[in-house]
């Protein structure tokens, strides 16, 4: 025979909704609290073995027997989240950030600690010595309440003071979830705000809730890219631009982004009686396609894309495969103007991108002006805050930044 399920009385469908309502705001405060705890107890560790080691300096390979020995007594006791990998870790942690102790980090922690049943006033989650260093990030848990131990241990892998900082901040602002974190920073947000000529349309597309269901290339290539790495000096030919690509693939290919895959370089195609040279050549596993990658020294013009529909023709014609999607094309130039990019690819039988390359920094106020505008654009509704004009590079041309 069988049962029937209950079916709940009136009486118990009219309080039903607020009771599920405690419960879930229970939960939350819960997990926040657990977040809390376990930033604190790693900082507070690291905190802990920097201070013994400052202590030790002149003991010759004192700090790695220390995280040896602790990372093997703590690992029997805890488990493998005490491995000297993630002592190193916490070590770094607290020689990056500082956690501040103050009354409304102390209320914060109360109203968490009230909110859950069976929570002792005795079990203190907050307990921190601050520090007063402009060297180091500063965490509130008032501001920076929902980052969590995964989120800082992505900081930690930005190894650039400004990056850092903008990355801790962004994420603290927008509520982003690791995963999230971890897409903009594989998507060189950070690079994108700062050298941007667009920052209106940059802070329209991050304001889109949410990474796309479906791969698009547009989301994959940045504008512009940084090239620093590559070393050039003075004057050199595209041919010198590749050669440094090749010798720097490694940086060039995380620059790209995470998905890419090398296939060749000066790829050649017979057309007729004529020999062509595509100067890159990828397969992005995200989109399933042929990437065509064009090297411009000049400023972008309209044979450069007659020149890459021709590449991507013959890629469809001899190297697409069916389960594959079409072949699409980057053409990285040194400078671009943007009636020519958008009427020229509006209209054509190709999908391609025209992006601008760096192969120096701007000035530095300059980057740090497009940041703060960036930041005011993207916490206004209707980017009221930022109608003022977006900096210019203050006379460096398209030529002076590939000099």
């Amino acid at each position: 025979m069988r049962s029937k399920t209950p079916v709940a009385s009136p009486d118990a469908l009219r309080i039903l909704p607020e009771i599920r309502g405690l419960i879930e705001a229970s939960r939350r405060h819960v997990a926040v609290a657990a977040n809390l705890a376990m930033v604190n107890l790693y900082w507070n560790i690291g905190r802990i073995v920097t201070q013994d080691i400052q202590k030790k300096t002149r003991r010759a390979g004192y700090g790695d027997q220390l995280l040896s020995a602790l990372g093997e007594a703590l690992i029997r006791e805890y488990g493998r989240g005490y491995s000297v990998s993630n002592l190193n870790d916490m070590r770094r942690f607290h020689d990056l950030f500082e956690i501040l102790q103050t009354a409304s980090v102390e209320s914060l922690t109360d109203r968490i600690r009230k909110t859950v049943p069976g929570k002792s006033r005795k079990s203190a989650i907050l307990q921190t010595a601050s520090v007063e260093s402009s060297a180091r990030l500063q965490i509130d848990f008032r501001k920076h309440v929902t980052l969590g131990w995964s989120h800082y241990r992505l900081l930690l892998g930005q190894h650039d003071f400004g990056k850092r900082k903008f990355y801790f901040e962004q994420a603290a602002a927008q509520r982003w979830s690791v995963r999230e974190l971890q897409r903009k920073i594989e998507g060189a947000l950070y690079e994108r705000a700062a050298l941007s000529r667009e920052t209106r349309k940059l802070v329209a597309l991050e304001k889109k809730k949410g990474p796309p269901e479906v791969a698009r290339y547009e989301d994959i290539f940045k504008d512009p890219y940084l090239l620093d790495f590559l070393g050039l000096k003075g004057a050199y030919s595209e041919k010198d631009l590749e050669a440094a690509i090749i010798r720097n693939l490694e940086q060039f290919l995380s620059e790209l982004g995470s998905d890419f895959c090398f296939m060749g370089r000066q790829y050649p195609m017979r057309i007729d009686d004529t020999d062509y040279f595509l100067d890159l050549l990828f397969f992005h596993r995200g989109l399933r396609c042929l990437v065509a990658i064009d090297l411009k020294l000049g400023t972008f013009t309209a044979a450069d894309k007659g020149q890459m529909d021709l590449y991507l023709a013959w890629l469809k014609e001899h190297a697409w495969h069916e389960e594959e999607n079409e072949p699409i094309g980057l053409i990285l130039c040194s400078s671009k103007k943007r009636q020519h990019v958008e009427l020229l690819l509006r209209h054509g039988p190709h999908k391609m991108q025209v992006s601008e390359y760096l192969t120096k920094l701007p000035p530095k106020k300059l980057l740090e002006d497009r940041l703060r505008m960036y930041s005011r654009l993207l916490q206004s509704d209707r980017g009221e805050a930022g109608r003022s004009e977006i900096p210019n590079e203050q006379g460096v041309t398209g030529k002076q930044r590939h000099e």
